[in-house]
């Protein structure tokens, strides 16, 4: 190898290098092919927890970055030709050494037959641009149950499947405008994690932004689930807590709070955790509402609720109006939609916050108003009163 390839080398492998370092949890494997004559030898290195494990000639070591990269040097001086597949979620990197010198090559993970097979189902709408693309995301819609086993997209899932994918197309405005250098997501109440893995796959891979992702639920059962889920599908940047939202800390640097379907104060609890972390962005899909039904009063128009579905109906209605005005009395630039039809699930509104920075007290007079009026305090009012008198110390406060 001339002394220019070799610098050559060098530096794109420092690139590598980086990668290996910077992007761990995204990291698939890397596949080293040298050539002598006719014969091939590869190496092989793979993620091991926190390590990563090198394998070569029937012997394998823990090496970390800088390593792997140093020994793919010394291969490639002693073979005719070296050629390094680094794969991360969602793209592929070729580095060749030959004989006519040293290149490298970027592009994303092509198709599979199957993949772009079942892409193609007549069922699918053909005028819509998907974002979590049956072709591309085979393996994710797989693990949840999108797709069968052999990689065809099950007719009594087509549904969910525009479902989710409309979900990531009403939130995504928020996480395309953000600049964080990393997306923190929280999931609250996260269930059986398909939404967290949906955003996951969408935030790294659709957007190409560094996140990691917090799902937190009391179902030790689902959490584990969700676990093992994550661990077949490689995605090292997910972790998840068995935990109570009613005593759960969030952790600093939350860039958004997402629910689905958080039963009943669930959700109350899913949106002051949002407002405790103060959270970028929200979107929570409410469920059930029965805290507030028998708190409520309409002064004057009482026979309106006679009915116990009408009052019923009120309730929710009622719940998540007063849900978006409160966040918009804590700061919060609020708009509602219905996510999906109302014929797969009554429970289809989608609450969309964004943080301004900024107090609004002509929305936190107005809330004040109408729980005066209708007599109601709920999970959310308890845990904002509980917040509003914690008492913090500040650098300021502190007398040297």
């Amino acid at each position: 190898m001339q002394k220019g390839e070799a610098a050559k080398l060098k530096l794109l492998l420092s690139g590598i290098s980086a990668r290996l370092t910077k992007n761990k949890d995204f990291f698939v494997q890397a596949v080293g092919v040298f050539t002598s004559g006719k014969k091939k030898f590869e190496a092989k290195l793979t993620r091991d927890g926190e390590d990563y494990r090198l394998r070569f000639q029937g012997a394998e070591r823990t090496v970390n970055a800088d390593g792997f990269c140093a020994f793919f040097a010394v291969q490639a001086e002693k073979f005719d030709e070296a050629v390094l597949t680094y794969t991360e979620r969602g793209s592929v990197v070729t580095l060749s050494v030959t004989p006519r010198g040293v290149q490298m090559k970027q592009a994303e993970r092509q198709a599979t037959a199957e993949e772009k097979a079942a892409a193609a189902n007549p069922l699918l709408d053909p005028g819509r641009q998907y974002l979590i693309r049956v072709d591309r995301a085979a393996a994710l819609l797989r693990e949840i149950g999108i797709l069968t086993t052999d990689g065809k997209l099950k007719n009594d899932m087509i549904r969910k499947y525009n479902q989710i994918d409309h979900y990531v197309e009403l939130v995504a405005p928020m996480f395309e405008q953000d600049d964080s250098e990393e997306i923190v997501l929280l999931d609250c109440a996260c269930g059986k994690s398909y939404l967290s893995f949906v955003m996951n796959y969408y935030l790294h891979e659709v957007l190409r932004r560094r996140c990691r992702v917090i799902g937190v639920d009391i179902n030790e059962h689902v959490i584990d689930e969700s676990r093992a889920m994550a661990k077949r599908l490689g995605y090292h940047n997910m972790v998840f807590q068995c935990a109570d939202l009613r005593t759960y800390q969030p952790p600093k640097g939350v860039t958004a709070v997402i629910s689905l379907h958080a039963c009943d104060i669930a959700t109350d609890l899913a949106l002051a955790t949002a407002i405790r972390a103060r959270a970028k962005y929200i979107a929570c899909v409410p469920c059930c509402h029965k805290e507030l039904l028998e708190q409520y009063t309409l002064p004057g128009l009482e026979p309106l609720t006679k009915f116990g579905v009408f009052k019923a109906r009120f309730n929710d209605v009622l719940t998540d109006s007063m849900r978006a005005l409160k966040l918009e009395a804590e700061g919060y630039k609020v708009s509602v939609v219905e996510y999906i039809s109302p014929l797969d699930t009554p429970k289809n509104l989608l609450i969309r916050a964004v943080r301004t920075g900024r107090d609004n007290p002509r929305a936190r007079k107005e809330y004040d108003a109408v729980r005066q009026v209708v007599g109601t305090t709920s999970e959310l009012d308890r845990r904002c009163a509980e917040m509003d008198a914690e008492f913090f110390i500040t650098d300021d406060d502190l007398i040297l």
